[in-house]
């Protein structure tokens, strides 16, 4: 289930000079939260549900079919639509400005180093990409 946390303008663009990437709100914080623990000896633990029902790969759906195809339609409309699926049960619908895309960039690793960064911390269980909303269910 997802909290909303209000918080001032001055500290959201503190928040936002910490983001790496595509990182969103909720990742940045948890990357912070990681390193103090961290620094204190505080152990991690992941939810006993959570660990055993995630799976070990992550499934990624490109519309169409297959990555390269998505490629070409990516570096033309340079904008795609993820629509993540959580463990939870929830979705969440991202959009991907891919302004500086390019046909030597890819498409796997910079969904990997961004918006699906620690997918599994995150609770995602499967992805679906595509450069038309419509696509998405």
């Amino acid at each position: 289930m997802n909290k909303n946390v209000e918080m001032t303008v001055a500290l959201y663009q503190r928040l936002g000079s910490h983001a790496q990437g595509f990182e969103d709100p909720a990742s940045v914080i948890e990357r912070i939260l990681d390193f103090y623990e961290e620094k204190l000896g505080i152990e991690k633990t992941v939810p006993v549900e959570t660990a055993l029902s995630l799976p070990s790969t992550l499934g990624i759906t490109y519309y169409p079919s297959d990555e390269e195809s998505f490629k070409q339609l990516l570096l033309q409309k340079k904008v795609a639509y993820l629509l993540l699926h959580k463990i939870d049960g929830t979705k969440e619908l991202k959009e991907w400005n891919a302004i500086n895309f390019t046909a030597q960039s890819s498409v796997n690793g910079n969904l990997r180093s961004g918006y699906l960064r620690d997918w599994q911390k995150k609770g995602i269980i499967k992805a679906e990409i595509s450069t038309d909303r419509n696509d998405l269910s």
